[in-house]
């Protein structure tokens, strides 16, 4: 069958959808699970979470948020962890929230850091899954997913290192936009070496830095954040209560003597 020359131009022009690779888990990369919770108990494990930040770290009121973290914010049942953000006030603030912290806890540094979670729709959420260093000192952090409840489909990877003679940071990532994560359960994790971090957003790389990533050993938090300086303040429309939804949260690292490069 012969085709006009303007059809066989059109046909040469269509593109053609890329597939993505195949998905990538800890264990492709040679990785053993080291630390996990999988959230099956009908209580917070107490021997892996605190419900607060450390001490001289981060404290209430960074970044203009306006939730109180309350301990029972922070729950489990029906094999999940919920924080759940409600409409009361606590502390002088408007809103209460959860949060969970592994500090003095459980740290590791190096690895492959992994959480499958839903996420909360609605101006002013800003839920987190980030790593802080147990020695206290900040920069450096390392954002493994932060959203904004007003834009559904959009996460940010982030990496904050410290540069000499000031406390600023210098920040790499990306805002990746991809489904909407707010409607089913996704799988954001880091791959952290000596050499570099990079994301994995349900198990396809998302985002890569390069450069000294020796941060020392880095523990776990989860936190759901309600206004400040990221989504701004709930409007009329954000829902209460509202939880993120944590189905598992799990640390992987390489066998004994295999190189972190």
């Amino acid at each position: 069958m012969r085709f006009p020359l303007l059809a066989l131009i059109l046909l040469t022009d269509v593109p053609f959808a890329q597939a993505d690779p195949a998905p990538v888990t800890a264990e492709s990369l040679g990785y053993r699970l080291a630390w996990a919770d999988e959230f099956n108990g009908s209580a917070l494990d107490t021997t892996k979470w605190q419900t607060n930040y450390a001490p001289k770290v981060h404290p209430l009121g960074t970044n203009g948020e306006l939730q109180s973290y309350a301990p029972e914010n922070a729950t489990v049942h029906d094999g999940k962890l919920w924080l759940r953000a409600e409409r009361l006030t606590r502390e002088g603030l408007p809103f209460t929230s959860g949060m969970v912290s592994s500090h003095d806890k459980f740290s590791q540094r190096y690895g492959w850091f992994e959480i499958r979670v839903k996420l909360p729709q609605g101006k002013g959420f800003w839920p987190a899954f980030w790593l802080l260093p147990e020695s206290r000192k900040w920069p450096p952090e390392i954002d493994i997913m932060e959203h904004k409840g007003s834009l559904v489909n959009h996460v940010w990877l982030t990496v904050h290192r410290p540069q000499p003679n000031t406390w600023r940071p210098k920040s790499d990532g990306v805002e990746w936009t991809g489904p909407d994560f707010t409607a089913a359960d996704h799988i954001f994790a880091v791959d952290w070496r000596a050499d570099r971090v990079v994301w994995y957003v349900d198990g396809i790389e998302r985002h890569r830095w390069q450069g000294d990533a020796d941060f020392g050993p880095m523990y776990v938090l989860l936190n759901l954040a309600v206004g400040g300086q990221w989504d701004g303040k709930p409007d009329a429309q954000t829902p209460f209560p509202a939880a993120m939804e944590i189905d598992y949260v799990r640390v992987y690292r390489l066998p004994e003597g295999a190189t972190t490069h």
